[in-house]
């Protein structure tokens, strides 16, 4: 409990509501929670299922076994968007089952969605705490997606790069000789090397200061 307590706050989540939980309230679970111990004493705790879920518009529920009675069932990746849609203006709650034995098909058949956390085939079953953020930190990046890891240089400056780099190779003979593919067939490759990963403001300087340096040295 200390553990999903921690899982729910590193991803903005403070919400929980336990259905005749095991004792919680002590050294281990603070110590487990870490600095998460505020999500365990405002947690709320309730003798069934119905009070828990009182005052949620819909219910997602977590699985890892499908059948008959456990369909449709969504992988996290498709049903993440519905649920954050669905947050927009209602309430929604997660529904987590037993550490040991998940939740019961009565339980899972008042749900309004099913969802499962794909694993390994070898070993389908993770604990509830990582279950918790696993589904938590979907919802989190799905609603806070992280900002770009770098910013990349606009396209006049990528386009004045290809221009320096062509002068260039013009002025070391690149493509003379009636062979002009060559030069177009490399400009092209650049780009497309380029491409795949972005160049940023400072790697356009930096190439078209060896351009400069190659042009100079030519000049002598």
């Amino acid at each position: 409990i200390g553990s999903v307590a921690r899982a729910m706050k590193n991803t903005g989540f403070a919400r929980l509501v336990m259905i005749n939980p095991a004792a919680y309230k002590n050294n281990e679970a603070y110590s487990m929670a870490c600095n998460a111990a505020d999500v365990l004493l405002e947690a709320a705790v309730c003798d069934n299922l119905d009070q828990a879920l009182d005052t949620a518009h819909y219910i997602v529920g977590t699985t890892r076994r499908a059948g008959k009675e456990r369909f449709p069932l969504l992988s996290l990746q498709e049903a993440v968007p519905i649920i954050t849609g669905m947050a927009q203006k209602n309430g929604v709650s997660i529904l987590f089952g037993r550490e040991d034995k998940g939740l019961k098909n009565e339980e899972t058949g008042i749900c309004d969605l099913l969802i499962e956390i794909p694993t390994h085939q070898d070993y389908t079953s993770i604990n509830l705490s990582h279950a918790v953020f696993t589904v938590c930190h979907h919802i989190f990046t799905n609603i806070n997606p992280p900002p770009p890891s770098f910013e990349l240089a606009d396209k006049p400056a990528v386009k004045r790069l290809y221009e320096h780099i062509e002068r260039t190779l013009r002025a070391l003979d690149y493509g003379e000789e009636k062979k002009e593919f060559l030069l177009r067939a490399m400009i092209r490759n650049l780009r497309r090397l380029f491409g795949r990963t972005g160049l940023m403001e400072k790697e356009v300087r930096m190439l078209r200061g060896i351009c400069t340096r190659i042009e100079e040295k030519l000049k002598g």
